[in-house]
């Protein structure tokens, strides 16, 4: 089963500066690879059906960091349509998230991932977005319980974790979400 993804590297602005990116289509290819190794245990695909660079976010550095708030300004620059709209985005700087998604597509399949530095990182990072889409929330570890401190690799661990694994009942809810029903799942 294959997932559309609608792809924007949105550049950041401040008072009309335009600040250089760090995706490019070539970097958003090789993250996504990590992505799709990752959801592969699922079954999951997920293609570029279009990427394109998108015109500047002018947006104060201060007023970045609410994860909430910029999903919904960066959603609210183009109409939803058939595929996932990913916006990806250089780091912000005191967002400890590492993007964001509307958990359970809700209002639309969207999400925002910063850049990381390297191809895995940030593709973890997207991988862990796609999630929340598929209506993954996070997992909350008590690190004092051996049983749960296994957890700790899991992909939706909260905070800034490198964990690629799925159990078996997030691959079960994943497979049976909104998202992935829209597309045949």
């Amino acid at each position: 089963m294959s997932i559309p993804l609608k792809i924007y590297i949105t550049p950041f602005a401040e008072k009309g500066v335009r600040e250089p990116e760090k995706w490019s289509s070539d970097a958003a290819k090789k993250a996504l690879n990590v992505v799709n190794t990752i959801w592969s245990k699922a079954k999951i695909t997920f293609v570029i059906n279009n990427s394109l660079i998108d015109k500047p976010l002018d947006m104060a550095k201060s007023a970045r960091n609410n994860d909430q708030r910029l999903l919904d300004v960066l959603s609210s620059r183009h109409d939803p349509d058939n595929a996932v709209h990913i916006y990806l985005v250089n780091p912000i700087e005191n967002l400890a998230a590492g993007g964001s998604s509307y958990l359970h597509s809700d209002p639309e399949p969207a999400s925002f991932v910063q850049w990381y530095g390297n191809d895995f990182a940030s593709g973890r990072a997207w991988a862990h977005e796609l999630g929340h889409l598929m209506s993954l929330d996070h997992v909350e570890i008590d690190y004092a319980d051996e049983k749960q401190a296994a957890l700790r690799s899991n992909l939706m661990t909260k905070g800034l974790s490198v964990g690629s694994d799925l159990t078996d009942q997030q691959i079960a809810t994943a497979k049976g979400s909104k998202l992935v029903k829209r597309f045949g799942g």
